[in-house]
């Protein structure tokens, strides 16, 4: 499948060794490793240009301001693990499941309870239940082209939402509510998506599921590998706070830059490709990973630095979860497979065909 518009545009300009103006000039893609850590680590030259509501953020006044949810702990991803088991399980499929939806509950009530650990069952399945309620408010935000203005309808539906999800979250002890809601959002809107992405491709490939069921242990670089080409969180903005350099090449301050892991994860500096006996860097291929030349997670599909995912563990264990639930399907698509960018990447259609097993297979 041939990349095509913005996410076109990003593929293309991997490992470029100076910016490229992107979206006719509204960004600057910086689509090279060395640049990228730059602008991910530098949080005195390059900051969050708007919060997840996507509000502006004003700069310098408000650099440093917003505060961070510290990573999750081994035992908070671990409870988080467990929940989403326990909600795959008792998930009821109908022949022809919209992936997207099928995850929402199951990562909502997941993330709730690993973020939110001392919330009763149901503050937890309330929270989850808002927490959607507030991505889905976001959505149409998310995706214009400009942001809406103050009053306007999508953003009274956001408020409203959000207000309600922070009295839940109070209501349940959480004495910074913003900060956790922002956590809870950014924790379900990203592995839902991937996840979806994971059903999709392997409803593309009869061939990997089955080599995915005889060997689970391959699940792990399956995971990285839709992480890889597909990253939900696809394009990662920041803003300069002055005039910098990125590389050899000048910025002016307060220009909007992006990084994104679709180029970076098609470098074959960081990435094994034909050289190495594998697939190209276009094509998903689980033995990528097996030389242990590479290490998965060089092109930052979390992120990095101050701002970097800190619920990365329990995302990935989300994804090879649904991998190790998709072993008990015989998937199959119902239409080519396509791409989604408005909000970042997600499968579309995201609906797969589910056949009965046989017994013993």
């Amino acid at each position: 499948m041939e990349p095509l518009g913005l996410h076109g545009a990003v593929v293309r300009a991997a490992g470029s060794a100076e910016p490229v103006s992107i979206d006719g000039g509204r960004f600057l893609l910086v689509a090279n490793l060395d640049g990228a850590r730059e602008v991910l680590t530098r949080d005195d030259d390059f900051t969050l240009p708007f919060d997840v509501t996507r509000q502006s953020i004003r700069i310098p006044h408000e650099q440093g301001r917003t505060k961070d949810f510290p990573p999750l702990s081994a035992a908070a991803t671990q409870h988080g693990r467990e929940v989403f088991v326990a909600e795959l399980d008792s998930v009821d499929l109908p022949p022809e499941p919209d992936a997207l939806a099928v995850l929402r509950l199951p990562v909502a009530r997941s993330t709730t309870a690993s973020v939110v650990p001392d919330a009763s069952l149901a503050d937890r399945d309330r929270i989850a239940e808002l927490v959607l309620a507030w991505v889905d408010a976001l959505a149409p935000i998310i995706s214009a082209d400009r942001p809406p203005t103050r009053w306007s309808a999508v953003r009274r539906t956001e408020r409203r939402v959000r207000r309600g999800l922070f009295a839940a979250l109070r209501s349940a002890g959480v004495d910074d509510p913003a900060v956790v809601a922002t956590a809870l959002a950014a924790g379900v809107q990203v592995p839902i998506a991937a996840g979806a992405w994971c059903l999709v491709l392997l409803a593309q490939d009869a061939t990997l599921q089955r080599r995915l069921r005889e060997d689970p242990s391959l699940g792990t670089a399956f995971v990285w590998e839709v992480l890889r080409l597909y990253p939900p969180t696809w394009l990662i903005a920041r803003i300069t706070t002055r005039a910098v350099e990125i590389g050899q090449a000048p910025v002016p301050a307060y220009r909007p830059v992006v990084v994104s892991p679709v180029a970076l994860g098609r470098l074959p500096e960081l990435v094994p490709g034909p050289e190495h006996g594998v697939a190209g860097l276009d094509r998903i291929d689980v033995d990528r990973w097996a030389g242990g030349t590479h290490r998965p997670g060089t092109w930052l599909p979390f992120g990095a630095g101050r701002h970097a995912c800190p619920g990365r563990s329990l995302g990935l264990a989300q994804l090879v979860a649904v991998v190790g639930w998709a072993g008990g399907l015989d998937l199959e698509p119902t239409a080519p497979l396509g791409i989604d960018a408005d909000r970042g990447l997600a499968p579309a259609p995201s609906a797969v065909r589910v056949r009965p097993r046989p017994a013993g297979s």
